[in-house]
Formats: structure tokens, C-alpha cells, sequence
């Protein structure tokens, strides 16, 4: 009599995929795999699970091969000295360099603070990027904002072909990223095709290019279509004619001034005020004087304001915001609105023919001084006016609480961007050898690099002064970082010795061996930076 028996593995049949997946899922108590109970249940399912996988992948039928990618295009610039190549790599590879235990950050230069520095030198010298350094340059752009118009520069036509292959890139596709693959400006029928056919990033590429080769040509073209755009495009749109801006535009952006979105209404009224001969900065010129004049009854001449009572359809229409911040009052809102986009040309005649320098020395009544000063800070940063740049900043070496002009760092900071390189060099190393290096962060910022002398012995005499007065060097670890990037190379010379000087008396414990570790990494910094620009020189 034949006995009963399970069949074996081998001979069972391999259920279908779709079974096994589901009694998986419901599990095998509740669902067993074909051909199967009890406690075998659980290893035939993955058995069978095994067996079935190995049938679906050796009868799995190639796909059809992807197509190849486009060839990259020619880049004709010429390629990097052999030693400026290896530099680029070293950078690129010291970015993404773990930080130092502890904090200290030791004697070595910080590479990821000189790639910026490296790649400003290279674009100007027109060089491309090594295509096997792309992908790491890429990466470093991606990562960080503030390298991407010298990275992209550097990376070239070949750098945009290889970030349309990988969607971490396409970030270098949008923009000004674009910007290599955007037609010649002076070829009419390819900027109108890409005007009208192209992507929002593109258009905004294309405007900037046309606008500055033929301001005219960008103000045509972005006329042409203006009422069919959207809001926030128009806004966009509108900003790129402060390249070029001038009084041929003011026709168009008066007529902006009646546009429905308040911002594009707001931008163009900025504009304009940016144009002292334009009818709306007549217009405001005439509401500002009204409320800014001179008492001479008393026994000083002083400045007495009346601000606005109200805020009426005509200065709405001109970009006076009627509603303020939290915090502030409207009738001081709606007279810092009027001053900023008046032009400053109209206050020596309202002030009895006074200089900028004299009308900024008067008297301001009724505690009116800094909301005033404010605004004449806004405007002279507005219209680029160096004379009342100069007027507003006052003497570097008084106090800022109590010369004339404004004492606010971030205003002056501003103002001194209005004024000649050199000059404004002068006026920072003035500020620091006066007030020392607390407060001259932001100043220092705005000086161009490296710094012109005699701000450079400044800087150094400041550090110098602070490590004798005890304490330590990260209190100054922003003007360490700044002067680390921004030193001429020339200054290592003169540091060295500060990094060998013994520790100063009566000084915080081991406040003398930091400094001494910051000066050495200023000077391998330095050294650093005069390597680099001979390798690429």
C-alpha cells in the first residue's frame, strides 16, 4: 500500500510572485504558499521566494541602451599652469576638510576661506577649469552661494553640459548660470526667440546681457510684452534696468508707477528717485522742502521739521508706503519716505547755499536729528553721491555719538562704498587707529583687496595694541578672518616678528601662545596667497 508523503522542495511547484507577496504580507498562518502547511510554511515561502527570484532575473531581457549624451562643447580658453592646477585640487579637496578638535583652528591657512580668493584670480586671467576638477568645483558651488558666479565662470560651457547630466547640479542652469548658452546679444531674431520661448531664469539671463551691451534694447524688449507678464516676473524684470539706469528710462518706469502690483509700483518709484533730474524726484523734492526747513530767529540756525499729516492718493501713486512697520510712527515713516527720495541737490539752495558738510553740522530740533540723518543717508546711497557720502560719514576720529553726520556702523558702512577705494581705505584706518578694532568689522568689509595702505599698518598696529592689552585673539576672530583675506602678502614680512615676540606681562594664562598661533597662521596665509597668484601668473 503506498505511503503518503509532501512533496520534496525541489519538485513543488514555484508559485506565481504576485502569490508570494501576498502570503508575506498576510502572513503564513493566515495565507500559506501553495502546496504547504503548518510550520514548514514559513521556510517554503522562502524557498520559494529564492526560486523564484533567480527564474525573474535570468529571464529578464536587457533594455534598450540609453542615448549617448551630446559632446561636450570646445572651451577655447586657455588651460591652467600644471601648478595652478594642483593648487585648485588641494582647495577643492581642504573645503570639505573636517573642522580641528577643540576649536583651535592651529597655524595652517584656512582653504576653504582662499578658494573665493583663487577663483577671482583665475576668471580674471581667463583661464578654464580642468575637466577632471568640474565635478568637485560643482560640488563646492552648489554648497556654497557665494562661489557660484566665479565657479561657473571657471567650469565654462563644459561645466553647464555637465550639470544638465545630474540634478544636484541644475542649480548652475538657472540664472546667470545660464548665461552660456544665451544668444549674442546683438542678434535680434535669437534674443526675441528665447525672449518669448524661454524659460523664466533664461528671460532673466537674457535682459541682464542685453541690458548691459544696449540699456535701450533691454528696455524695448522688456516693453514689448509688459502688460502680458506676471506680478512677481515683472518685478523681477524691473529690477535689471538699475544696470544702465538713466533718464532715457524714465518714461517707462513712470508709466510702471500706475502698475496694479504694489511692489513693481515700489521698485519703479526707487528707481526713479535714483534719478535726480526725473519729474518724481521733483515731485518729492517739492513735498520734502515743506517739511524740512531753517529757523534762523534763533541764536544758532537750526533744522525744524513739520513730517507729513497724512499720506494722500499723489504720494501713494509716487511709492510712499502708507502703513509702517511695527514700532514706528507714521508721520516719521511717511517724512523718511519724502527726504530718501528727494534729491539731494535741492538742500543747499532750502539751507541758504550751505555746503553738504555744513547743512549736516546744523542743529536739528525736536529730537528730529537721527530720523533725518537716516533718510539723507538712504538718499546720498541712492543717487551715489561721494560729497554728502563724505558730509553724512564725519570725522573718522571723533566719537560717533557726537560729531555730526550718522553714528549707526551699518549706515556708514554704506555710505563709504559711495566714496574712491583709496579714500575710503583712509577713512577706515583713521576709524581704527582712533577706536580700535570693536567696532570696525563692518567698515573694514567695504574696503577693497587687498587693503591700500595706510590701512594695512593699521589693522596690524590694532592687533598688535590688542595683544598687549591682554585678553585673547578670537575676541578679534572676525577681523583675524578678514585681514587673513584681505592683507596685502607684502604685510607677512612685518608680522613675523609679531609672531615670534615673547608672551607681554600681566596677560591672561596662555593668551601670548594663542596670539602667537594666530599671527603664524596670518603669515602662512599670506605666504599662501602670493604662491597663488604666481601660479597662476
Amino acid at each position: 500500500m503506498p505511503t503518503s508523503e509532501a512533496p520534496s522542495a525541489a519538485s513543488r511547484p514555484v508559485p506565481a510572485w504576485e502569490e508570494l507577496v501576498t502570503s508575506a504580507l498576510l502572513g503564513t498562518d493566515r495565507r500559506p504558499p501553495p502546496g504547504t502547511r503548518g510550520a514548514a510554511a514559513a521556510g517554503a515561502l522562502l524557498d520559494a521566494a529564492a526560486r523564484q527570484a533567480l527564474r525573474r532575473r535570468a529571464g529578464l531581457r536587457p533594455g534598450p541602451a540609453a542615448a549617448l549624451p551630446e559632446r561636450a562643447p570646445d572651451d577655447p580658453r586657455p588651460p591652467l599652469p600644471e601648478a595652478a592646477r594642483r593648487r585648485l585640487d588641494r582647495l577643492l579637496a581642504g573645503r570639505a576638510a573636517p573642522a580641528p578638535p577643540g576649536g583651535r583652528r592651529g597655524t595652517a591657512p584656512d582653504l576653504a576661506e582662499l578658494l573665493p580668493q583663487w577663483l577671482a584670480m583665475a576668471d580674471e586671467r581667463g583661464y578654464k577649469a580642468p575637466p577632471a576638477s568640474l565635478p568637485a568645483l560643482l560640488d563646492a558651488a552648489r554648497a556654497r552661494t557665494d562661489l557660484r558666479p566665479r565657479a561657473l565662470a571657471l567650469a565654462g560651457p563644459r561645466g553647464l553640459w555637465l550639470a544638465r547630466l545630474n540634478p544636484e547640479w541644475r542649480f548652475a542652469l538657472r540664472g546667470g548660470g545660464a548665461g552660456g548658452s544665451l544668444p549674442d546679444p546683438g542678434d535680434a531674431e535669437a534674443v526675441r526667440e528665447l525672449w518669448e520661448e524661454g524659460l523664466f531664469a533664461e528671460r532673466v539671463a537674457l535682459l541682464g546681457a542685453v541690458r548691459a551691451k544696449d540699456p535701450a534694447a533691454g528696455r524695448e524688449l522688456l516693453a514689448a510684452g509688459w502688460a502680458g507678464e506676471r506680478a512677481e516676473d515683472r518685478l523681477m524684470f524691473l529690477d535689471s534696468l538699475r544696470a544702465g539706469l538713466s533718464a532715457a528710462d524714465e518714461e517707462f518706469l513712470e508709466a510702471a508707477l500706475a502698475d496694479r502690483s504694489r511692489n513693481v509700483r515700489a521698485t519703479a518709484a526707487e528707481l526713479l528717485s535714483a534719478l535726480p533730474g526725473s519729474a518724481l524726484a521733483a515731485r518729492m523734492a517739492a513735498r520734502a522742502v515743506t517739511c524740512v526747513g531753517l529757523d534762523r530767529t534763533l541764536s544758532v540756525p537750526t533744522v525744524v521739521v513739520e513730517a507729513p499729516h497724512e499720506c494722500d492718493e499723489e504720494m501713494r501713486r509716487d511709492g510712499v508706503v502708507a502703513v509702517p512697520p511695527s514700532g514706528r510712527g507714521e508721520r516719521s515713516w511717511w517724512l523718511g519716505q519724502l527726504v530718501e527720495a528727494a534729491p539731494l541737490s535741492c538742500w543747499p539752495a532750502r539751507f541758504g547755499g550751505r555746503t553738504p558738510e555744513e547743512v549736516v553740522a546744523l542743529p536739528v530740533a525736536d529730537d528730529w536729528r537721527a530720523e533725518l540723518h537716516a533718510a539723507w543717508c538712504r538718499a546720498a546711497v541712492r543717487q551715489r553721491d561721494a560729497a554728502w557720502s563724505r558730509a553724512l560719514l564725519g570725522d573718522p576720529s571723533a566719537p560717533p555719538a557726537t560729531g555730526p553726520g550718522t553714528s549707526s556702523l551699518g549706515e556708514r558702512a554704506q555710505l563709504l562704498t559711495m566714496l574712491a577705494a583709496e579714500e575710503r581705505a583712509r577713512w577706515v584706518a583713521a576709524f581704527v587707529a582712533a577706536h580700535g578694532l570693536s567696532e570696525a568689522f563692518q567698515l573694514l568689509g567695504v574696503c577693497a583687496v587687498p587693503w591700500a595702505e595706510p590701512l594695512g599698518d593699521a589693522v596690524i598696529d590694532a592687533l598688535d595694541a590688542a595683544r598687549d592689552a591682554g585678553g585673547y585673539p578670537w575676541s578679534f576672530s572676525g577681523v583675524m578672518g578678514l585681514a587673513e583675506r584681505c592683507l596685502s602678502p607684502a604685510a607677512a614680512r612685518r608680522l613675523e616678528s609679531l609672531a615670534a615676540l615673547p608672551e607681554p606681562e600681566d596677560t591672561s594664562p596662555g593668551a601670548g601662545a594663542y596670539w602667537s598661533e594666530a599671527f603664524q597662521r596670518l603669515v602662512a596665509t599670506l605666504d599662501l596667497r602670493a604662491r597663488m597668484r604666481a601660479e597662476l601668473d
